[in-house]
């Protein structure tokens, strides 16, 4: 809801991030039960290593001949080669510690608290973008991003009081 107005909005993309959301909680729940017998580190090189076999062969098929084609080409003839390598190698660097930190979050609290704070991550990117980029916000997107700091809130009270409730329970 806070980017259906966006000029780059499209319901392909929109269907992918669903998916993404989903498939990343339903990560972290298997993530969070595949931890008993391994540690957060361990765990999240095996999902790389997965993920890299799955995702290689079906981006080879699908892109590489366009990638090789044209892809590269344009790239390094706008930026230049050292820039393109510099910036890929930065860009592969920053997404892997984004997901090992992650991955080592999710030891150290449940996968529900886990999913809660890609949400606030994503309220937040959504509030950097308008302030730092001066994105234009309609009312629409100003509602989705309330609701979706509104559930955030609401769950961390809630997760607060049950917490809460557990030590007296266990202390009395």
């Amino acid at each position: 809801m806070a980017s259906l107005t966006e000029l780059s909005f499209n319901w392909l993309g929109f269907i992918s991030a669903m998916i993404s959301n989903i498939s990343f909680t339903y990560r972290s729940i298997y993530s969070k039960k595949a931890m008993t017998d391994m540690d957060s580190t361990n765990l999240y090189a095996y999902i790389s290593i997965i993920a890299l076999m799955v995702c290689i062969p079906s981006a080879i098929i699908i892109e590489g001949p366009q990638l090789l084609q044209n892809g590269f080409n344009d790239v390094i003839a706008k930026v230049g080669l050292t820039k393109f390598i510099t910036d890929l190698f930065w860009v592969g660097m920053f997404y892997h510690l984004y997901n090992q930190v992650a991955t080592n979050t999710l030891e150290r609290v449940a996968p529900l608290t886990h999913a809660v704070g890609n949400v606030l991550k994503r309220v937040f990117v959504i509030g950097f973008s308008i302030v730092v980029f001066g994105n234009k916000i309609s009312t629409q997107s100003g509602i989705g991003t309330c609701i979706a700091i509104a559930g955030v809130a609401i769950y961390s009270y809630i997760k607060a009081k049950m917490e809460e409730e557990k030590r007296k329970t266990n202390t009395a």
